[in-house]
């Protein structure tokens, strides 16, 4: 099977086409029945507006369990018994999609089940890294970033490219936000040092980051509600945040600016994923077809991070808002990590939160 270009220069002229995207393939009542899936995502993923027309059109019950990050979603799936789990959302590629491969916890996926691969994925989103040994294991859904959020009106212009030197920078002391999870805030610390994020050399330099870090920090958030909540309440007036949070809270007229980090800002696509030992493959890949062909609009218009299908079909004002040739050019994914060296992650992040 012929996989996608990795090349992400034509995003806009390729999604800027969407509106002349013909009628959506119909995939619905293939199945019928008693048929039942479980599905298994961070819960701004979870919403009835998508599922239950799923369920009306096909006769497939979805259930639903959600997770906060993705190493609880991986150590989850990997102590629960094998078919507890159908579709899951893991960000990838990069670190945590790589690490739930190489734990054989994911069950490839036979692209011919889901036209929407061919038929409405953006070209630039179809990565060689979401294949192994010429399996596909994931099909990507949404994109999008930890960037820079801050309020403008306190902080007044800071610009669209911040350094991560600000969240160690005392005159922001009680007014940062960023987020609780160990990975993340190793890979941004060596950053901010400039060693290697993706294997840093000095990890007690990192720690030592990470204390004087913490002790600057106000809040931290797992999610984009928490951040949304944080920088209304007036908890935080700068940090780190998910794109969708900033979105929403500027489509709420609140005076927040969004920014890149210059040392390299980390973006993920949370993809749809099988989990090892489904039972229920047939309705897990049509449900994963049918969530990007039949609903993405209503996807989009949920959590508000891009849905990389162009059935969503994109105004020219959206594309624009969302700046993706930008973010394209400034993400990166992280590397894959062992699980000693996320037991390590871990440790540290304890200690210094401690």
């Amino acid at each position: 099977m012929p996989r996608g270009n990795q090349s992400r220069r034509s995003f806009l002229k390729t999604s800027g086409a969407v509106g002349a995207t013909g009628a959506l393939t119909a995939v619905a009542g293939c199945l019928g029945g008693d048929d039942s899936l479980t599905y298994f995502s961070w819960g701004a993923y979870i919403d009835d507006a998508w599922i239950e027309p799923f369920e009306d059109d096909t006769g497939i019950d979805v259930e639903t369990e959600t997770y906060e990050s993705n190493a609880d979603a991986i150590n989850q799936i990997d102590t629960s018994p094998e078919g507890t789990y159908d579709v899951w959302t893991p960000s990838a590629p990069g670190a945590d999609f790589e690490r739930a491969y190489r734990n054989d916890l994911l069950d490839p996926i036979d692209v011919d089940n889901v036209p929407a691969w061919d038929e409405h994925v953006f070209e630039e989103m179809k990565l060689d890294e979401f294949w192994f040994d010429d399996e596909l294991y994931c099909v990507p859904m949404t994109f999008g970033f930890d960037g820079a959020l801050y309020n403008h009106d306190e902080h007044g212009d800071l610009g669209d490219m911040l350094s991560y030197e600000v969240l160690w920078d005392e005159e922001y002391d009680g007014e940062i936000s960023t987020r609780d999870d160990a990975s993340t805030q190793v890979w941004t610390a060596a950053s901010y040092l400039g060693q290697d994020p993706d294997d840093p050399d000095d990890l007690d330099a990192v720690q030592e980051a990470l204390e004087d870090h913490v002790d600057l920090v106000n809040t931290y958030w797992t999610s984009s509600a928490e951040t949304i909540q944080n920088f209304q309440e007036g908890e935080a007036t700068i940090g780190t945040a998910w794109d969708g949070a900033y979105h929403r809270l500027a489509g709420e007229d609140e005076p927040v600016t969004m920014a890149f980090w210059e040392e390299g800002t980390i973006g993920w696509i949370d993809s749809f994923a099988i989990a090892r030992g489904s039972e229920n493959k047939a309705e897990a890949e049509e449900f994963i077809d049918y969530m990007l062909s039949e609903v993405p609009r209503e996807w989009f218009e949920g959590p508000e991070y891009i849905v990389v299908s162009d059935a969503v079909d994109y105004t020219d004002e959206e594309l624009e808002l969302y700046n993706l040739e930008a973010a394209l050019e400034n993400t990166v994914f992280p590397a894959y990590n062992d699980d000693e060296t996320i037991q390590r992650y871990d440790e540290i992040w304890t200690d210094v939160t401690a």
